[in-house]
């Protein structure tokens, strides 16, 4: 029987003191009595030597559920290490839902070559399943699960389920009960099942809503259901009506913390594509993929002041400059929040934030009493530190060449003007992101960032031409 270990360290420390023994025998007693997911921790901290001695010694079912556990990056190491052969022997041992995931980690070719090895009541189950994309509910479902006839009895049920269990291991959440066309026509809890007599026909026990998922859905709309339903496990369905496949509740975990971790990356610029390699170069050109369009993008705020510098006098004009930093800043920060708002609600499938009218008439009020705020501060702000010495040039009086009041008000509109834009796009980029089938989450990051500070430099610069000059 496995067994956790609670101190990470300490179970480190006796895997190098056994490695370094070389006695593979205690090595083998050691391992065996550790937890598939603990097996994948130390396989995480191993050099790929000594990760290739442990995967020698590990039986075949934990070896295959260690490597499912591993980090991506890891394992698409451990994968690229092992022969199709061996491969396959580890998609032998895994659910078939987790089988394609693995298959879909390697290129086509090799996956190809890694079915072909698998036997052909294995290959039958599995092959289905690759023709689904991994992010939909097709992908993700699980093609272990038991029916039965709409006309069978509990006591036919309760047969079948006590002849399949013994076959493979099941999780039973519920009893599907279909038709003579395998289409689904209702569920029944096991419990239910239980406490009924023998001959009583399944179809008295169905519950009274029947919730399901078509296999070509989003995964995302999948996740949203389970909460919406608050349901263990959703059938799911082809376009039929046939039952293919169940997703349970912890695949829908998996989806939920891969969702989280993508829009997580996305904001930041970057994406999950950075941690299936260990290569830092790797790394950084997908980091740079994001950055270089930022970069071209604040080359246009650049050509923006360059424009208004000859249409500004150089006195106002160097004047005006330094308080550019904090309008573009506050403009993207406000243009962030609201987009970060409205991508959660697109992602958890908030019925009430994710309508357009609804969004926009709470968010951009937000941004107006924001943006006003803001505004003010930023006016009386500018006129403090224009009149306070700090800017050296410039210690003019009210009435003098350049009326500082003026210049004051441009910063404050500028400012109440930016946030209200930036508002505007961080609540339509968004949407018109999911329209268009991109991650909305890409609108949070960067690229929200970027078009506001060369759009805030304009509007700034144009009312201080208009107000300053």
């Amino acid at each position: 029987m496995s067994q956790t270990s609670g101190n990470g360290e300490g179970l480190f420390s006796q895997l190098r003191e056994l490695l370094a023994r070389d006695d593979d025998d205690a090595l083998r007693t050691f391992l065996a009595d550790l937890h598939s997911a603990d097996v994948a921790d130390c396989l995480e901290q191993v050099e790929p030597e000594e990760r290739s001695r442990i995967f020698f010694l590990l039986p075949p079912r934990t070896t295959a559920e260690a490597i499912v556990l591993l980090e991506e990056a890891v394992r698409s190491d451990v994968l690229d290490d092992l022969t199709d052969r061996e491969v396959s022997d580890v998609l032998k041992e895994l659910p078939a839902d987790d089988a394609v995931d693995v298959l879909d980690e390697l290129d086509d070719e090799k996956a190809d070559k890694v079915v072909e090895h698998l036997p052909p009541e294995r290959k039958a189950v599995v092959e289905p399943l690759r023709q689904y994309d991994e992010d939909t509910a097709g992908g993700i479902m699980n093609t272990d699960f038991i029916s039965v006839p709409v006309t069978a009895t509990v006591g036919d049920a309760i047969e079948r389920i006590r002849r399949l269990t013994e076959e493979q291991r099941l999780d039973i959440y519920y009893i599907y009960c279909v038709d003579q066309d395998g289409k689904l026509t209702g569920v029944v809890p096991p419990l239910r099942l239980i406490a009924s007599p023998p001959a009583l026909p399944v179809e008295k026990l169905l519950l009274d809503d029947l919730f399901t998922s078509l296999a070509t859905d989003d995964q995302e709309d999948v996740k949203n259901k389970f909460e919406k339903y608050d349901v263990v496990a959703l059938p799911v369905v082809d376009e039929h009506g046939q039952m293919v496949g169940v997703v349970t509740h912890d695949d829908v975990l998996e989806v939920a913390e891969e969702e989280a971790e993508e829009d997580i990356l996305h904001m930041a610029g970057t994406d999950a594509e950075e941690f299936a390699t260990a290569s830092i170069f790797r790394a950084a050109v997908v980091r740079a993929r994001w950055l270089l369009p930022c970069l071209l993008g604040t080359f246009v705020g650049a050509l923006i002041a360059l424009y208004f510098q000859g249409k500004i006098g150089k006195e106002a004009y160097q004047l005006l400059i330094p308080f550019l930093i904090p309008i573009a800043a506050m403009g993207g920060n406000a243009g962030v929040q609201i987009s970060t708002v409205i991508v959660r609600a697109l992602a958890t499938g908030d019925t009430v934030a994710s309508r357009f009218r609804f969004a926009a008439l709470r968010e951009m009020r937000i941004a107006l009493i924001l943006g006003i705020g803001s505004g003010l501060f930023a006016g009386f702000g500018s006129f403090a530190v224009v009149n306070s010495g700090l800017m050296p040039g410039h210690d003019l009086p009210m009435d003098g060449e350049l009326p500082l009041i003026r210049v004051a008000f441009s910063v404050g509109s500028a400012m109440t003007f930016a946030i209200l834009l930036s508002g505007s796009l961080g609540l339509t980029m968004p949407f018109l992101f999911r329209r268009l089938g991109i991650d909305p989450a890409i609108a949070t990051g960067p690229l929200i960032t970027t078009v506001n500070d060369a759009v805030s430099a304009a509007i700034y610069l144009f009312i201080a031409m208009e107000l300053v000059d």
